[in-house]
Formats: structure tokens, C-alpha cells, sequence
């Protein structure tokens, strides 16, 4: 684990749309099968979100977009590294909705790329 930027960034999460209806019914968000199987909810920043996509949600069309500003996440957030690719944002535990809001779908285009929400401008580190 490393340390967290000093300045709050948003961070965020990609949700099927199945996940994050479960969880609005729920009231909390426990993540995907593959987050609950690891023990924490997988998170990128702002630069990392395409390439997440590409590896690990290539053509879906399910998929929401949520985000949630990383200094109101607290202790539960770590900053991991992952081999052979950088560090990324890891929150170990269950989010309430208060904490995240969506930022809309992820859509392929005709091309089958993502499309995404508008993330805003990228944060200085």
C-alpha cells in the first residue's frame, strides 16, 4: 500500500448496470463478483478509467459509471500497487450511496469503444 495524494481526487468506479440496481435497492454498494471475491472495491483515477475498461470490460454495454471524492472515503481507501501496472485506489469495505454518484452509462460506439460520461477536467496532482 502507498500513500494517498495529498489532495482529495475524485476517484471511480465501473459498475454493470445489474450491480448498481441491486445496490439501489440495498441502499449500499458491495461491488462486482470480482470485487467481493478480492475483498475490496476496485477504483481508478481520472487517467486510469480507459484502460480499465479495455481490460477488464471489452464490448460490454452494461456498465454504469460512478465516482466518489477520495478524501470523504477515509481509512477504508488504500492506495495499492499492482504489478505492472501503477497504483491504483482500493476501498475495503461496503460504500453507502451517500458517498458515490453516477455520472451516467458507458456506451460502445459504432466501433465498439467506449464512450464515456464526462469525467471532468482531469485533477493536478
Amino acid at each position: 500500500m502507498t500513500q494517498a495524494p495529498r489532495v482529495a481526487l475524485p476517484i471511480y468506479h465501473i459498475a454493470t448496470t445489474a450491480d448498481w440496481r441491486q445496490a439501489e435497492a440495498e441502499g449500499r454498494y458491495h461491488g462486482s463478483a470480482l470485487c467481493r471475491a478480492g475483498g475490496f472495491i476496485h477504483m481508478s483515477t481520472h487517467a486510469q478509467v480507459p484502460a480499465t475498461l479495455a481490460r477488464f470490460f471489452e464490448g460490454r454495454d452494461d456498465l454504469v459509471l460512478i465516482t466518489a471524492d477520495s478524501a470523504a472515503l477515509g481509512a477504508a481507501l488504500h492506495w495499492d500497487e499492482v504489478p505492472g501496472a501503477g497504483t491504483f485506489p482500493h476501498y475495503y469495505g461496503v460504500l453507502e450511496l451517500a458517498q458515490l454518484r453516477v455520472l451516467g452509462a458507458i456506451t460502445l460506439d459504432a466501433d465498439g469503444r467506449h464512450r464515456l460520461p464526462d469525467l471532468g477536467p482531469a485533477p493536478e496532482v
